[in-house]
């Protein structure tokens, strides 16, 4: 464990920039419903569809709505990580201190905090029969960075070196079946699945007050060079007050079994709150229920100085609820460039969902083409304005038709949402 510095990517959080709030309320939209074929807006009654409680229904119709409360943080945590010989300190490593949490198998939730500092390498959690919390000690989330460089595009042998120094993971640990999944990899590369800093399989896992980077940035150039800050497999999961950055797919999202492979049958569902999330290309990505509130998202293109993509949701097209974005903020540098984001057609099997409501989207996005085409398939983008209004004066739509992507808007403000 290395004392606190400052890295590359984190220069704009030497402060610990978070949002308090980023609520557009109070400040008027002049989108309308139903929009354009380009830019669909949701009228006032099809928005009572997307909430955050829809979003986190079961897919069992006689199971409660997971409903989630506020992260609560104790005052005599389970483990300590922090600098040797500190006060109360358990563990001086982040895996350590999560492979003595998952090795007691308790079902009871476990708490580690950490000091601040800057941990580089790896963090893998995996499922288990309890719950996580990991939170920083820190004032703020630019306190405690966990990161290191890891590029989808290397092979598999030079993973292993970068990824496993020392054998933090070995045969018996509780991780190394994450490990051992990606070191056994055939293809060319370990992939998009296997570039995850942290990489999260818990159901129940709450993260508060970090900074999670992937630190790969702009020297790869353009390309597919996906560079995973955060990834989470788990149902139930909880991200308040963190920093998460990087380049491509900086936050994934996915339904993944123990065998690394997505589902067709399984509902993950997260929330993130009160965090910041920084990338340029599908930055947002992946399948799962995801709901944002009070979040601030920024694109940049320093990179590719191309146009990027925020949201890339694989949401399965039996599905209909995907990521929702709510009282947040999404900036992108440039001038009318970058668009909110694009179906990632996955196997063939995905339609993308994306609600953006009540929130605040500056100019350097595209107004008049804000939604792109679908990533891996190419298939064009095409939006649903219905077919006029019937007799009671509802817009007469399906909001899951097959034919149109499920890419929509609602209320709201700022120069890039007009």
């Amino acid at each position: 464990m290395k004392t606190f510095s400052l890295s590359r990517l984190a220069l704009a959080l030497a402060v610990g920039v978070t949002l308090s709030a980023c609520s557009s309320s109070g400040t008027s939209s002049n989108q309308e419903a139903p929009g354009s074929q380009a830019r669909p807006i949701l009228s006032a009654g099809e928005a009572k569809n997307f909430t955050q409680q829809r979003y986190f229904s079961d897919i069992s119709p006689d199971s409660a709505p997971w409903s989630p409360s506020s992260i609560a943080i104790p005052q005599s945590p389970d483990f300590v990580v922090g600098q040797a010989n500190g006060e109360g300190v358990t563990h001086t490593s982040i895996q350590a201190a999560v492979d003595a949490a998952m090795a007691k198998h308790s079902s009871r939730r476990q708490y580690i905090a950490i000091q601040p500092g800057e941990y580089s390498g790896t963090v893998y959690i995996p499922a288990g029969s309890g719950s996580l919390t990991l939170y920083g000690t820190g004032n703020n989330p630019a306190d405690v960075k966990i990161g290191m460089s890891l590029d989808s595009e290397i092979d598999a042998i030079t993973w292993r070196h970068a990824v496993n120094p020392g054998g933090k993971y070995m045969p018996g640990k509780p991780a190394w079946y994450m490990f051992d999944n990606c070191q056994n990899r055939r293809e060319g590369n370990v992939g998009i699945m296997c570039s995850a800093v942290f990489w999260s399989q818990n159901n129940g896992l709450q993260l508060k007050n970090l900074t999670i980077q992937n630190t790969l940035g702009d020297a790869v150039g353009e390309g597919d060079h996906r560079a995973v800050a955060l990834r989470s497999d788990g149902d139930k999961v909880q991200i308040d007050h963190v920093n998460i950055l990087g380049r491509q797919n900086t936050l994934l999202v996915t339904n993944s079994d123990l065998n690394n492979r997505m589902m067709d049958n399984r509902l993950t569902r997260t929330l993130v709150t009160n965090s910041y999330i920084e990338g340029d290309v599908d930055m947002v990505a992946g399948r799962g229920a995801v709901v944002f509130d009070k979040t601030d998202f920024r694109l940049v293109n320093s990179r590719t100085q191309k146009q990027g993509w925020v949201f890339a949701p694989a949401t399965q097209a039996n599905m209909y609820y995907g990521f929702l974005v709510e009282n947040s903020r999404l900036t992108a540098d440039g001038e009318g460039v970058a668009q909110l984001g694009r179906s990632w057609d996955l196997g063939g099997k995905a339609n993308g969902q994306v609600v953006i409501r009540n929130s605040t989207i500056n100019a350097g996005f595209n107004r008049d083409q804000p939604w792109g085409d679908a990533a891996e398939s190419g298939r064009a983008y095409a939006g649903n304005a219905g077919e006029g209004k019937d007799d009671d004066g509802n817009i007469k739509r399906d909001l899951n038709d097959p034919n149109f992507n499920r890419l929509w808007e609602y209320q709201n403000s700022g120069e890039g949402s007009e």
